[in-house]
């Protein structure tokens, strides 16, 4: 007698288990590729994709076709700068037919200007997330991180971790 098979009993091999919960999305727009790639090593994790762009037009570009949880933009991005950009994107997305939230914006700033109050001033009144600097440290994994967890928080309704 041949053995039964039933339905619930079959296992499938080639099955792979795609990792559950949420997923976040990044989009890091700087010129130099040096800084890209640190960027993606600090952030990128099983639950964190990173989108590279190279200038502010190669960003634009993938802002039209992918949404975003946050943007890590250079300052002085080339073909449209960090503040051009992340303002552009907002008057697109505030002319969707579906209401999109902005993604959160981190700005990437260069050693000349780190300690300009009045820019610094200037860039927190225009909703900028968080300032790092262009060399990034280890630390901007754990503020990627926690803007991420504050967003994705706020979504479910639930207060933001101080």
């Amino acid at each position: 007698m041949l053995p039964r098979v039933f339905p619930e009993e079959i296992v499938i091999a080639n099955v792979v288990q795609l990792p559950s919960g949420p997923h976040r999305r990044v989009l890091i727009a700087h010129q130099r590729a040096d800084v890209r790639h640190a960027l993606r090593t600090l952030v990128e994790s099983a639950r964190v994709s990173v989108v590279e762009a190279v200038d502010g037009d190669d960003a634009l570009a993938k802002l039209e076709y992918l949404s975003f949880d946050l943007l890590v933009l250079e300052l002085d991005l080339p073909r449209r700068d960090g503040v051009t950009l992340m303002q552009l994107h907002r008057v697109l997305l505030a002319h969707e037919r579906v209401a999109v939230d902005p993604p959160a914006v981190v700005l990437t700033l260069p050693p000349e200007v780190r300690n300009n109050l009045t820019l610094i001033t200037h860039l927190e009144s225009l909703g900028v997330a968080a300032l790092i600097d262009d060399a990034p440290r280890p630390e901007a994994a754990q503020l990627v991180e926690a803007i991420l967890a504050a967003r994705a928080a706020h979504r479910a309704g639930k207060p933001a971790a101080a």
